[in-house]
């Protein structure tokens, strides 16, 4: 009898010790790790193009990474036009427009501002000029160029300031004149926590009220959907928004009629979802201590998981770049994934 007990126990421990494996990720991952980059500070926030990676370090300045040679610049000041050397000393927010060599910085200590700095010559960036003013709690930032044939503008951009979000076009390009933003004013009716604009529209990430849609010529709200969790940032691509919205993970809404937009799809992600980027047809989401997420998002409306990297740390922020994942992580600073499908 006791032996029969004895084989029973090992008969469990056995069948127990094969469940607990199979609930853990055995699959091969699709996310696969290739290069990591320590920093100095904590990677709030990035942007890429090309081969480089800008990394926006909080405390610890700017870091400029090259995945050609696998190279790192840290800086902590820049030099402006006039020979004066300016400190970086606490980057926020970071957006890159590489064809114009302007990479746009929100600088937090002191008086808050976005600094705007060329990288035409990449051994000596170059403080060009300064946005002040309507720039305190930046939660979002974009820049890009101005592709338009005959456009008297060099660049638009968004950010989100306090209760409000600011858009706009650089002023008219003047020789010799740096191509200052003069941005105009939207104040949604919940607090913005990001924002994306294309040519006829603004679109909010409006924390408890979901995805707010302006009209960008007027300034007036024309539609608006109420999603669970609260909306930190928006990504738009085609017909469709992409929201990360904290505590209810990713949320997909169809944009194609702004006046009447439409949610079609969610993934419910561990932790909280803070940012969202789309490449091709995949969806890579942040979420903290959740880590990150990787969809397959070919039908909106049923966003497939595809990989759920949990060993890198409190992730920050996520980003594409020519077909690989950038990682953000606090503890364990960038990390660039290939995607292997």
């Amino acid at each position: 009898m006791l032996k029969r007990l004895t084989i029973l126990l090992i008969i469990m421990i056995a069948l127990l010790s094969c469940a607990k494996k199979s609930t853990q990720w055995t699959e091969n991952h699709v996310l696969q790790l290739t290069s990591e980059f320590p920093v100095v500070g904590n990677p709030v926030d990035l942007d890429a193009a090309g081969s480089k990676i800008y990394v926006a370090e909080d405390q610890g300045g700017l870091s400029i990474m090259n995945l050609d040679n696998s190279s790192k610049v840290w800086l902590t000041s820049v030099v402006s036009v006039d020979g004066d050397t300016v400190a970086l000393k606490k980057i926020r927010k970071i957006s890159y427009i590489s064809s114009l060599n302007l990479l746009f910085l929100n600088e937090t200590d002191g008086s808050d501002l976005i600094r705007i700095i060329s990288t035409s010559n990449p051994d000596s960036l170059s403080l060009i000029e300064s946005v002040t003013g309507g720039t305190s709690d930046l939660r979002d930032m974009k820049f890009r160029a101005i592709t338009e044939v005959g456009s008297p503008y060099v660049y638009e951009g968004i950010f989100v300031t306090g209760p409000q979000v600011k858009y706009g076009y650089s002023r008219e390009l003047i020789p010799g004149l740096p191509p200052v933003f003069t941005p105009e004013t939207i104040e949604p009716l919940a607090t913005p926590n990001g924002a994306e604009i294309t040519a006829s529209h603004v679109f909010v990430a409006a924390d408890q009220r979901g995805l707010l849609i302006y009209n960008r010529s007027t300034g007036a709200q024309i539609g608006e959907v109420d999603l669970p969790g609260e909306a930190q940032k928006v990504k738009i691509v085609g017909s469709y928004a992409y929201l990360a919205c904290r505590q209810d993970g990713l949320q997909i809404v169809n944009v194609g009629n702004p006046a009447a937009p439409v949610k079609v799809g969610s993934f419910d992600t561990s932790r909280y979802a803070t940012n969202v980027d789309i490449w091709n047809n995949y969806a890579i989401v942040s979420s903290g201590g959740g880590g990150v997420y990787l969809f397959d998002v070919t039908n909106p409306a049923n966003p497939v998981l595809k990989d759920n990297i949990t060993n890198c740390g409190y992730v920050n922020n996520v980003k594409f770049l020519n077909g690989k994942a950038l990682v953000a992580s606090r503890d364990q600073g960038i990390l660039v994934y290939n995607i292997v499908p």
